[in-house]
This record gives C-alpha cells, sequence and structure tokens, in this order.
C-alpha cells in the first residue's frame, strides 16, 4: 500500500470517530463539520509531490511509459543526440533487467542486452540508420553484427590504423560498442548504452594502446 493512501485512510478513521464523538449534535452537522476541518489535510495530501517516488516509475500514469517516454530529439548531428541522451540519465528499472520506458524505445520493446540497440537508434534519429537489420532494418541488435554491417561496407579500421572522428561508432572485443563524441590528443570520449545499466558518458584515456578496443566504425555521412 503506498504511504499517501495509508495517510488518507488514517485521517478518513479520525474522521469517522469524529462523527461518532459528537453525541446530540444534529447528525448532518456533524458530517458537515468533521469534514471542513479535514478537507485541507485530504487536499494537502493529495497535491502531487514534484519528486517522484521511485514505485511512480512502474505505473502506467507515470510519464514516461507514454508511447513517447523521450523528448522530441531527432533532427540533429549523432553526436548531439547521444550527448543528449546522456544528460537525460536514463537508466534500467529495475537495475540489471535491460528495460526500463526509455530503454525500450531503443530495443523496440526487447528485453535485451541494448548498447547496439542505442547506437542504431542514435543512426537512426541523426539520418544515418543502418540496413537490414530488424524493426524494418534500422536495429542491429548484436555488436558483432555491427562491426560487421560497417566492415562490408569498407568503413570499418581497426584500433592500430584507424583515425577515429567524433560520430564515430567504437568497437569493443568484450562484445559493446558505443559513439564516440570527442577526441582530445590520446583521449577519447564516448556516450555508450548498457554502460553500467545507464546510457553514459566515458572516457578512454590513450587509446591507441587500449587493447580492448578493436576499431571503429564511420557512418556515411
Amino acid at each position: 500500500m503506498r504511504q499517501g493512501q495509508a495517510t488518507v485512510e488514517w485521517i478518513a478513521l479520525v474522521a469517522i470517530c469524529a462523527l461518532v464523538g459528537l453525541g446530540g449534535m444534529h447528525f448532518s452537522t456533524g458530517i458537515s463539520s468533521a469534514l471542513n476541518g479535514i478537507a485541507p489535510l485530504i487536499a494537502t495530501i493529495a497535491t502531487p509531490s514534484p519528486i517522484e517516488p521511485v514505485h511512480l516509475l512502474l505505473e502506467p500514469s507515470y510519464p514516461r511509459l507514454r508511447a513517447d517516454p523521450l523528448p522530441p530529439i531527432d533532427g540533429g548531428s549523432i553526436v548531439a543526440i547521444a550527448s543528449r541522451l546522456a544528460a537525460l540519465q536514463i537508466v534500467e528499472i529495475p537495475p540489471g533487467s535491460n528495460f526500463g520506458p526509455e530503454i525500450a524505445v531503443f530495443t523496440d520493446g526487447n528485453a535485451e542486452p541494448w548498447c547496439a540497440d542505442f547506437v542504431s537508434w542514435v543512426l537512426r534519429a541523426a539520418g544515418y540508420p543502418f540496413s537490414g537489420g530488424a524493426s524494418g532494418g534500422w536495429r542491429i541488435a548484436w555488436t558483432l553484427d555491427v562491426r560487421a554491417w560497417f566492415a562490408a561496407r569498407g568503413a570499418y579500421r581497426e584500433r592500430l590504423v584507424a583515425d577515429p572522428e567524433p560520430g564515430d561508432v567504437i568497437w569493443f572485443r568484450h562484445g559493446h560498442i558505443g559513439i564516440v563524441t570527442r577526441v582530445v590528443g590520446t583521449s577519447i570520449e564516448t556516450v555508450e548504452g548498457n554502460a553500467g545499466d545507464a546510457v553514459r558518458s566515458k572516457v578512454y584515456a590513450q587509446w591507441r594502446s587500449n587493447s580492448a578496443i578493436g576499431g571503429f566504425g564511420r557512418p556515411a555521412r
């Protein structure tokens, strides 16, 4: 039971007790007086708090569970879209579930590891969609398939010979991908889906010697 609901019921009980204690007072007058006394308290409790309790995230009435839980975000560069998504603090609900209202948009409703889904969604939103995948073609759900998609088009470079740019897709040997948002000297900044159950910005120093990085795919932009 929710705390707010329990409190309202407690106040209702107090009101009933007050009515019983009215004794010789006219019944209708007693009801009116009691309700007038508790109405402000009920109104206060019924007013939504600006801080949304965690349980509301799981209710159908929660705004982020609408058909469009993400704000309008199409019509920008790959980097701009990925960066805006990172700023939204998108997380799995519950943690470890591969699911959540926004994540379901990336995965087209599938509860699955979603780093490739995230990249697929960003590329489509920026106007550079994958082809031949799921959900009408735009969604490639597996990282090896993303790498193969770029390689088949001559748009993939291994780490040791790559010259990455913002907007490139970074592929990791352990089965993970993300989007390059910035290259500064020997460091690369990325935005990645399913990074610790969330969309996160990350930094890789000395990326050229980082053996976890396999290479980079370049969308046709």
